[in-house]
């Protein structure tokens, strides 16, 4: 099964973002084998800063071997690319002020991808960022929407259905004080009919099931897999027991 499809499969998935430049000594192994006899669905790896393309191949192939659920690429810039993964986020800020974001860096990217990793499944992805916005928001040079103005996070996101965006990632950043309130993500789920990912500060159980009960395709979680395991579990099962799907 491709890796869209599995995310497309009609459960509420929960995934886990593990930036390599964060795991301890570098090491993301012991981070997702926690992750997957915690039960998370998927491993996204990537960072906003100091990552390379060696890094990237290493953070990887320890993923893989570590786990059996998909690997997927969450790149923070044009190095971040492995052609071990399973599949690539290709992410447009929507909500950048700097054409850069927006499809630049993608136009650098995209003949890279072709020649040289075209065994990545490629996935495009509207990536906005809400809220505090972290250092996503700050690195991709973002004007984050604020929390209660859910009709303009459904404008983005509508705009990004109608471009054709296969999935759209709704971001309120690493570490973020907390996460996407249920309202902004009903919005937007209401005009986005396609892949839906939430994530950025999601801690405890109440507000992912919360979360998981509007229906989005994958929660994302980063921050308690490094923390505490446990926690990461209880999140998980939150996830599952409230999905719609």
């Amino acid at each position: 099964m491709r890796v869209y499809e599995y995310l497309s499969s009609g459960r509420t998935l929960h995934m886990t973002l593990i930036d390599p430049d964060k795991a301890p000594r570098g090491n993301v192994a012991p981070l997702v084998r926690a992750a997957v006899d915690a039960g998370t669905d998927g491993i996204l790896i990537g960072g906003s800063t100091g990552i390379t393309q060696t890094q990237m191949d290493e953070a990887v192939e320890e993923a893989k071997r570590a786990g059996s659920t998909p690997v997927i690429i969450f790149p923070g810039s044009i190095c971040q690319l492995s052609s071990k993964a399973d599949a690539v986020l290709f992410l447009s800020v929507v909500n950048s002020v700097d054409p850069y974001f927006i499809v630049g860096a993608q136009v650098q990217a995209a003949p890279i991808i072709y020649r040289h990793f075209n065994n990545l499944e490629v996935i495009s992805t509207a990536y906005l960022i809400v809220g505090d916005g972290g250092a996503a928001g700050y690195m991709g040079a973002a004007r984050p929407i604020p929390y209660e103005r859910h009709e303009v996070a459904a404008a983005y996101a509508l705009a990004s259905h109608y471009i054709g965006f296969m999935s759209l990632y709704l971001e309120a950043g690493s570490g973020a004080r907390r996460p996407v309130n249920v309202e902004m993500l009903a919005a937007v789920r209401s005009v986005f009919p396609r892949v839906l990912f939430v994530g950025g500060g999601i801690r405890g159980e109440e507000e992912a099931r919360a979360l998981a009960s509007v229906g989005p395709n994958v929660i994302i979680t980063g921050t308690i897999a490094e923390e505490d395991p446990d926690k990461l579990r209880r999140v998980i099962r939150a996830v599952k027991g409230a999905s719609p799907r």
